[in-house]
């Protein structure tokens, strides 16, 4: 065998080498990612009995770029084993636009005054405390007149978590939250997970859960903003971080798919809003009545993909009285 031929021979030899390692790692990472996603989709998967209850009652897009609306429950369950321990400390209404990147969200006042079937009237988190997610989402879904396609609900657990991993996130705090031996003073402020769950949980204030409504606005649009700015190397640390203290009826791909076509999106494509409300009490019992025809208007722009509140009318200035 001649110099030319053994040399040829060897590099033959060192390319199938390097062929079978290469390939036994795209094997190894493609197990990996398969183990991964199997193991993030069956932690974020709701418990059976809530699973199927929720199925008569959510309504998926026909098409995947179709708008959609998600119930977000934030629980006061301290045990993130069990979801559907506690009540509904938080809830809101998100459209999601896929195909023009635009989220709305739309708070909901948990003391909210609702008819509820065999219960009369009720506070609209009681909801949840007597027919669990599905209740939640029939009682919601009647109330703004639309319908619901997924379900996601989050703990206390999930929130300090959350925040943490995304190492903290940057807010405006409107007013001086004292809760739990726990001060933060008005204005910009970097928040940890236990900041943000007292800034979001806490309602002492004159107007007491509205204020609260509006803060938990600002910690939710805050995360969104980190969320979609993390660096795609890090999202899986952050999806993993989620699984154990999320429950959601989405599926793990549809949900990273949604992460990456929202990613980089303007601040002017995420909007909020508050059903407008008005204090009445009644047979002992304090609740909040929704204004109309404001929100029945408010309801109409959302479901267009228009801003929850007509900006030339909040900028028009008020008439001097004759």
């Amino acid at each position: 065998m001649d110099t030319s031929e053994a040399s040829h021979k060897k590099l033959k030899t060192a390319l199938i080498i390097a062929g079978s390692v290469l390939l036994a790692l795209i094997i190894g990472v493609g197990i990996y990612a398969a183990a991964f996603m199997s193991n993030v989709s069956a932690a974020i998967k709701m418990p059976d009995d809530a699973g199927k209850a929720l199925e008569g009652v959510l309504v998926l897009p026909e098409e995947s770029d179709d708008p959609f609306y998600a119930l977000i429950i934030g629980s006061d369950s301290r045990n993130p084993s069990d979801l559907e321990a506690g009540l509904s400390d938080t809830m809101m209404l998100a459209r999601i636009d896929p195909e023009t990147s635009e989220l709305t969200i739309l708070s909901i006042p948990r003391d909210v005054e609702i008819q509820l079937e065999g219960y009369g009237s009720q506070k609209i988190n009681a909801s949840f405390t007597y027919g669990g997610p599905a209740g939640a989402v029939d009682a919601v879904s009647n109330l703004c007149g639309v319908p619901i396609s997924y379900y996601i609900e989050i703990d206390f657990p999930g929130l300090i978590s959350l925040v943490d991993t995304l190492d903290g996130i940057d807010v405006n705090v409107p007013e001086d939250i004292y809760l739990d031996g726990v001060y933060i003073p008005a204005g910009e402020q970097h928040l940890y997970g236990e900041q943000a769950l007292i800034m979001s949980r806490c309602r002492n204030f004159p107007t007491g859960d509205l204020i609260r409504v509006e803060n938990q606005r600002i910690v939710l649009q805050a995360i969104v903003a980190k969320v979609l700015a993390t660096d795609l190397v890090g999202i899986p640390a952050l999806v993993e971080q989620l699984a154990s203290n999320v429950g959601t009826t989405m599926e793990l791909t549809t949900a990273v798919d949604l992460v990456m076509k929202f990613r980089g999106m303007s601040p002017d494509n995420m909007r909020m809003a508050t059903v407008p409300t008005f204090f009445n009490s009644h047979d002992g019992a304090s609740y909040l009545g929704v204004v109309e025809p404001d929100f029945s208007e408010m309801m109409r722009r959302i479901d267009e993909g228009l801003p929850p509140v007509d900006p030339a009318a909040v900028a028009a200035p008020e008439e001097e009285p004759a």
